[in-house]
């Protein structure tokens, strides 16, 4: 007979709860509310934008594209996903989950607590090489 002593807590595989803090269990309306008036701003800000930048905006069936034009070519897609309760974003090589936070009343990456705003500022940025841009 084999005895094996028993696993120690350490050695024991670390459970991460993902979206715990985030996304307090709003309802799918509250979600749909908050995730359209979020594309709604960014859609007026890249409307804004493309009156100075060659970037083409387009808001279509709740999705928001961004296309580029200027600077290096790119597409960013702003889409929410209601099963999960997030807004989820494709920009540059990146691929981003911004989660309700009822705390900031904003959509907010769990990882670094960037806003969506302030992450599509930076992205943006990036895609057209110029730090001094803002949303």
């Amino acid at each position: 007979m084999l005895c094996l002593p028993p696993r120690d807590r350490e050695q024991q595989p670390t459970t991460f709860v993902y979206n715990d803090t985030m996304s307090e269990r709003i309802t799918e309306a509250e979600f749909q509310q908050h995730a359209e008036q979020a594309i709604a701003e960014l859609e007026r800000a890249f409307g804004n934008l493309a009156e100075e930048r060659d970037i083409d905006v387009q808001v279509e069936g709740g999705v928001l594209s961004v296309n580029f034009e200027e600077g290096e070519p790119g597409k960013f897609i702003v889409s929410p996903n209601s099963s999960v309760r997030q807004v989820w974003v494709s920009a540059r090589v990146s691929s981003l989950k911004f989660d309700w936070s009822e705390q900031t009343h904003e959509f907010v990456f769990a990882a670094n607590g960037e806003t969506l705003k302030q992450a599509m500022s930076r992205l943006t940025q990036e895609q057209l090489g110029d730090s001094s841009l803002a949303l």
